[in-house]
């Protein structure tokens, strides 16, 4: 057992490093892990390559991602491609957690990539803090690539504890001889302390990260920690798998990250030749998935909540909402399979963002000002200070991109989280990894059946000799790893 935990992270660590297209690292044809690691200008490469590592596993279509959108009924598909099918089915259907599944390879492949991920730079934190390597001319980049692999480290060990039940918590000095699974919320909580030293080093120092790390875009000491301050706020906010976990969240923690978050967007250049944004090509690409008629509900109450079952398409939608003008764009030719249900057809498309149906170059955001604002907003609700939730609203989106009216001084706790959860609904499609899922989770909103998270992929679960289980299906729904809630409109 022990060994096969150790060739696990070896293999994975091998695996992502052997991705990187542009490093000129020549071990990567025949791998030598020592002295790889043994060499401060291969680090300083894996260091860099780290954020395109991650960046290409969480905007994969080999990855969970297309699956939880549409089965957060934001998007939504017939097709079958990375389990969107099978994810949307109405009713819902166990998920199907077995090698021989059709789509085993999406959840296995991002499992794999996110791992490699997290022992890439879990390396490079052994030589330059445990080991004390320098980095760059007279280790004038030390600090930078320390806090550039902690803020890694916490933005992979996060989205592995948002998408699985259970986490392989790993860092710099983990003892894999005596590793064992842990909880997701001891993985978030292990995802926000890295996300910590990265802030803290942030803090005591000067450098600017690279252009060609995040690429197209430098970062300061100063906008890392706040873009660590943010990813630390969206992972205690996105964590809970149900109301009850949503209402224990720790709302003065969150606004404290939330508060120190960014002052500019995390985007990211696609130049269509190293880095692409294969999520968002194939869910804004013609012919492929839509925006759910729940959103356009959502924006118009008399457009229809769900696609009817005639076949026939409704009348194009009708909003106070600018953004139903700007943002989307209705098709009334539907080419899904209807024998697959007519509750994935939609009329409309996202064309709020020009890539992938032009260029297929440009800037692709990950995180929004308006997605730390919104924390923000949401943290003052639950905190009682309704006032201060209502001036960021008033001031946000909603107003100056929606053009819809502002709050009133007379606003009530229940209509300000609603106002909150519309502009997230609205504002944050095709940004962040998960978020409408991660949202209709924590609200008991995922229609019945829906899985709350994925179970280790069978293929690892058979290489740890441990037993094969899953989650989903309308019989199992217990509210726990099952949704037992719904979003539908009482009839």
């Amino acid at each position: 057992m022990k060994y096969k935990i150790f060739i696990f992270f070896i293999v994975a660590w091998l695996g992502v490093t052997s991705c990187s297209k542009d490093l000129n690292v020549p071990y990567l044809n025949k791998p030598d892990r020592e002295k790889a690691l043994s060499n401060p200008d291969d680090v300083y490469n894996i260091a860099k390559s780290s954020f395109y590592n991650w960046y290409m596993a969480i905007s994969s279509s080999l990855s969970p991602r297309m699956g939880m959108w549409v089965a957060a009924d934001q998007g939504t598909c017939s097709w079958a491609n990375s389990g969107m099918y099978d994810l949307s089915r109405e009713p819902r259907i166990p998920f199907n957690n077995t090698t021989s599944y059709t789509y085993a390879y999406v959840f296995e492949r991002f499992y794999q990539d996110m791992y490699g991920t997290l022992s890439q730079v879990n390396d490079v934190l052994y030589a330059v803090v445990n080991d004390k390597m320098p980095m760059g001319e007279n280790g004038v980049d030390t600090e930078m690539v320390k806090a550039f692999s902690y803020f890694i480290q916490g933005a992979t060990q996060g989205y592995l504890s948002m998408v699985y039940d259970k986490v392989y918590v790993i860092n710099e000095n983990t003892n894999l001889e005596t590793l064992k699974p842990s909880t997701y919320q001891e993985g978030t909580a292990a995802a926000v302390a890295s996300l910590d030293k990265c802030i803290a080093i942030c803090n005591k120092n000067n450098f600017t990260v690279p252009s060609d790390w995040i690429n197209g875009h430098a970062y300061t000491n100063k906008e890392l920690a706040e873009l660590a301050s943010s990813f630390a706020a969206r992972f205690l906010v996105y964590m809970p798998r149900n109301k009850k976990e949503n209402d224990q969240t720790d709302w003065s923690k969150v606004l404290q990250y939330a508060n120190n978050g960014i002052k500019k967007p995390l985007e990211i250049y696609m130049d269509n030749a190293t880095w692409k944004s294969w999520f968002r090509y194939y869910t804004v690409r013609p012919g492929w998935a839509r925006i759910d008629c729940r959103i356009i509900h959502l924006m118009d109450d008399r457009y229809p909540w769900r696609f009817p079952d005639s076949g026939i398409n409704p009348d194009p939608a009708q909003s106070d909402d600018a953004r139903l003008e700007t943002d989307f764009h209705f098709n009334p030719v539907n080419n899904m399979k209807p024998e697959r249900g007519y509750y994935n057809f939609s009329n409309y498309e996202y064309t709020r963002y020009p890539y992938a149906i032009t260029t297929f170059t440009g800037d692709v955001p990950d995180m929004l000002i308006a997605e730390n604002n919104l924390i923000r907003a949401e943290a003052y609700v639950h905190l009682g200070n309704l006032e201060e939730a209502r001036n960021i609203i008033n001031v946000g989106t909603r107003v100056t991109r929606g053009h819809l009216s502002p709050l009133s001084s007379n606003v009530t706790k229940e209509q300000l989280l609603d106002a909150v959860f519309y502009e997230r609904d609205i504002e944050l499609i095709q940004t962040g990894f998960g978020i409408a899922f991660f949202d209709m989770r924590r609200r008991d909103m995922l229609q019945k059946g829906t899985p709350l998270h994925f179970p280790i992929p069978a293929k690892e679960l058979m290489v740890m000799q441990m037993p094969l289980y899953t989650f989903g299906g309308v019989a199992n729904a217990d509210g726990i790893n099952t949704s037992n809630g719904g979003w539908f409109p009482k009839k």
